[in-house]
């Protein structure tokens, strides 16, 4: 690895290192049957991730046209459905394990910023393989506030012991990218997340995971 690569790199989770949709949106399928909803296709659960789990149930009773009042009640209930089995069906992108270890043991720390639950991000974390990787996992409930505001990715650098301007943030949303400009952070968008790719505007496009290495020498340089 060339030692042009940032003193840290942060990741978001879902739809960046990890494809959530179908344990996510069997969890929103069990709460919303149970309060008489028709359940959401997973595309539609697709479409509405990045905003953490009060945004999505926000979202789910918005699409079938249901009273937005119930979404506090059934955030609750979603989160205790998901916490249970958070992983049953979600998988690691290709070559995303293999690039955090890789980062990890050249010595840049690698964390995790996430609208996503810390404990069910860390659930997921362990049960892909991720964890022995990361140094540092800042979620919607850490108490720094949710993406796109700054401050939870900043309390994530910092818990690296790094500085925004020393370090790139991987993203698939534009959530991630507001996130990122705002904190003063160069990042890098996958295009095989939730977010349209195209109108996101990064820093750079990281396509494959094994380009990884490549492409933050490149952010850095630039």
């Amino acid at each position: 690895m060339s030692s042009a690569l940032p003193r840290a790199v942060v990741f978001d989770l879902d739809g960046t290192l990890v494809d959530s949709v179908a344990d996510v949106a069997d969890a929103l399928a069990t709460v919303l049957r149970e309060a008489g909803i028709h359940p959401l296709s997973e595309d539609e659960v697709r479409s509405l991730m990045g905003h953490g789990a009060p945004g999505l149930l926000r979202g789910a009773l918005r699409l079938r046209h249901c009273d937005p009042t119930e979404a506090a009640w059934m955030t609750r209930r979603f989160l205790d459905r998901y916490a249970a089995a958070p992983a049953v069906r979600s998988s690691a992108y290709p070559g995303a394990v293999a690039a955090v270890a890789a980062l990890a043991a050249a010595g840049i720390p690698v964390g995790i910023c996430t609208n996503k639950a810390a404990w069910t991000a860390r659930a997921v974390l362990w049960a892909l393989g991720f964890a022995p990787h990361v140094g540092a996992l800042v979620g919607g409930d850490s108490g720094h506030g949710m993406k796109p505001d700054p401050e939870p990715l900043l309390a994530c650098i910092a818990a690296l012991d790094a500085a925004p301007e020393d370090t790139v943030y991987v993203g698939d949303h534009h959530v991630d990218v507001a996130t990122a400009r705002a904190a003063g952070v160069r990042v890098l968008a996958v295009p095989f997340g939730y977010g349209d790719v195209a109108t996101l505007e990064p820093d750079g496009i990281l396509a494959d995971y094994a380009a990884l290495p490549e492409m933050l020498g490149l952010v850095e340089a630039g």
